[in-house]
């Protein structure tokens, strides 16, 4: 048994999603369960109408629902060939467009959108996405079948960033999911929501049809999770900035992870640690080549960074110097990007929007402060890094040529970061990139 997940690019039309579909044919004597994203660009229409429901005035959601309605309307009538079960469809996304009126309605009247108002709204894309694939799959002439995902994923009450229960989410894929499988159907659920324990719908986050997936797969003891994406896998560098970015064969779970810290978005990083447990092999696949084999050393960058440094106005080793420092950063529950420190000074590199005057202010009663913003994180992963002193010495000596504000080394075993002025990424990845892979090709 596989997990396929296929996210947002992959079904952004029905040209696409009939890709899929044909995807999905090709897996069939692998007994496939299906996940899906919303459609692409579906999720951030849904949270500006959510938006407008809570604060604008009642006619201003109806555009975006028309948007919304005229997307999915595109993608019913370009990939179902049968009348009948088009019109069947048709009336099924009705009835799911009806319902979320009725949901930005209640928000509208009561003049306020709580956490658990908006997983019900945000869930719906996802919930259109599977309607139509599974309908889709069963005009193409696979058996199909729909699962509502609030029957399985089973979740905290965290709204917007839910925790899934494994344990619960194993006993109920074992009900709901294995007996399709076991039927010889296709189970397809929409990935990023699920619900609590007595029924209300819940998220998981931006990303989190990755971690459905990822937790399909270990409940149910998949040989293998694909990521079906717009990439050909995880790549050296982003192609968008880099020209020169090729496939890497593989990359471990820890290094897929820290890519994505630092930007790579290929591979959502809590939807490595379920498959960590269970040691189950996550492959990233392009729908658009699915003949290509997909996804070790990678580059990630990540922008709209501020290096904050705090030096002692002392000058003296003081042990409580470094521990205030980190309790006054700690106080926001800001996650630092970069941190270095001796005794006498600190730099940490933090999102722009989280360095707030009140945050310099607690510093300040520290030590001296300096913020530098416009920053990005550049960071060069991979176990080539902790393995092979050449390799490590390679990176530091090509970031160095850059005149970078600040280096860490030894945050991981496996990877390298610095700060640079954002407006000089593009060209740091380039020069990097070369010579990392470019050159390292040309000589062999």
């Amino acid at each position: 048994m596989i997990v396929m997940k296929f996210g947002g690019t992959s079904l952004a039309d029905a040209e696409r999603i009939l890709a899929a579909a044909d995807i999905v044919r090709g897996r069939m004597g692998r007994k496939p369960v299906v996940v899906v994203s919303a459609l692409a660009g579906v999720t951030d229409l849904l949270i500006r109408a959510a938006a407008t429901a809570t604060g604008g005035p009642p006619e201003a959601t109806e555009p975006i629902l028309a948007e919304l309605i005229r997307r999915h309307r595109w993608a019913v009538s370009g990939s179902v060939r049968s009348a009948a079960k088009r019109h069947d469809l048709d009336l099924a996304v009705d009835a799911l467009f009806e319902d979320l009126r009725q949901r930005l309605r209640s928000v509208r009247v009561l003049g306020e959108g709580t956490p658990r108002a908006a997983d019900g709204i945000l869930a719906t894309g996802e919930i259109l996405s599977a309607t139509i694939v599974t309908a889709v799959l069963a005009d193409r002439g696979l058996p199909a079948r729909a699962l509502d995902a609030r029957e399985i994923v089973i979740t905290d009450e965290r709204h917007g960033a839910a925790s899934a229960d494994l344990a619960e989410v194993e006993a109920r894929a074992a009900a709901h999911v294995r007996p399709v499988v076991d039927a010889g159907e296709v189970p397809v659920l929409g990935g990023f929501y699920g619900a609590t324990p007595d029924g209300r719908t819940t998220t998981l986050g931006r990303g989190g049809s990755d971690t459905s997936a990822a937790l399909l797969g270990c409940a149910l003891m998949a040989s293998e999770i694909e990521i079906w994406t717009d990439v050909d896998g995880i790549m050296t560098a982003d192609p968008k900035r880099v020209t020169g970015a090729r496939t890497r064969a593989c990359v471990s779970f820890a290094d897929a992870a820290e890519l994505a810290f630092y930007g790579a978005k290929v591979l959502h990083p809590a939807s490595v640690a379920p498959a960590v447990a269970r040691g189950i092999p996550v492959r990233v696949l392009n729908t658009w080549a699915p003949e290509r084999p997909g996804t070790v050393v990678a580059i990630a960058s990540r922008g709209g960074i501020s290096l904050v440094r705090v030096s002692s106005r002392t000058l003296r080793i003081d042990a409580a110097f470094l521990a205030g420092v980190a309790a006054a950063i700690a106080e926001d529950g800001l996650p630092a990007d970069l941190a270095a420190a001796c005794e006498t000074g600190v730099g940490v590199a933090l999102p722009t929007a989280s360095v707030t005057p009140s945050l310099v202010e607690r510093l300040a009663s520290r030590g001296a402060v300096t913020v530098a913003e416009g920053q990005a994180v550049v960071c060069v992963v991979g176990h080539g890094l902790a393995g092979a002193p050449e390799t490590r010495a390679k990176a530091l000596a090509a970031i160095a040529r850059h005149a970078p504000e600040m280096v860490v080394l030894g945050g991981s075993t496996g990877s390298v970061a610095a700060v640079f002025p954002e407006p000089s990424v593009g060209e740091v990845l380039t020069k990097l990139h070369r010579t990392l892979f470019e050159d390292e090709e040309a000589a062999a």
